[in-house]
């Protein structure tokens, strides 16, 4: 007659096999709240990509766009770097190309409008809003800056050309460049994007033309 029973180097497998679970919690809870981090800061990355992107379909600037002629001109910037304004009465600039279409200035100056120094545009993404478009899975703040930027750089030869440009450095009067800063946070995520977009108009696109 036999006897169903654990024996000792039964019992001492079982021990060892349940201490290596035990031990290997903490490891899996820290992968577990890692890919979490990880998913927040892609989603926080996403957003930001996807806020700039929709801004920089936008006109440059309000007085951009002609209504009466549908152009986008070239604006004139107070602050704009000397070597990008219009050369004297024309509606030229070096570097552009005189013909019909091409980018230039409007014949009358039109400045470029003063945003102040900083304009600030808060938006919440909230998790599982719109869930066919947006699909977020986590709450989302994402703060728009729209300022213009120094279009002065520094150039020196030491160390052998170095170029140093400050976007952080925001006049209130307009230049030629404007940065858009997206600003994410959620949860632990503090994430900056920013998009430069600089002060050249647009090409008028030409008609379509029958084939023959």
């Amino acid at each position: 007659m036999t006897r169903s029973a654990m024996s000792m180097i039964e019992l001492v497998f079982a021990i060892v096999i349940m201490g290596i679970a035990v031990m290997s919690l903490p490891l899996i809870l820290t992968q577990v709240q890692s890919n979490n981090a990880f998913a927040m800061q892609q989603e926080a990355i996403l957003a930001a990509k996807a806020k700039i992107g929709d801004m920089l379909t936008y006109e440059w600037d309000a007085n951009s766009f002609n209504a009466a002629t549908q152009r986008s001109y070239v604006l004139d910037a107070i602050n704009g770097n000397f070597l990008l304004r219009r050369v004297g009465a024309t509606n030229m600039r070096l570097g552009h190309v005189q013909a019909e279409s091409r980018r230039k200035f409007p014949d009358a100056i039109i400045f470029a409008s003063a945003i102040g120094a900083d304009v600030t545009v808060p938006l919440i993404v909230n998790a599982g809003e719109n869930a066919g478009a947006l699909d977020y899975v986590f709450t989302l703040n994402l703060t728009t800056s729209v300022n213009y930027a120094e279009d002065n750089a520094t150039y020196s030869n030491t160390p052998l050309n170095d170029f140093t440009f400050n976007p952080d450095n925001a006049p209130a009067t307009p230049t030629n460049i404007k940065v858009i800063s997206v600003t994410v946070s959620g949860g632990e995520q503090n994430i900056t994007l920013r998009a430069f977009t600089c002060n050249i108009g647009e090409s008028t696109l030409l008609p379509s033309r029958p084939y023959r």
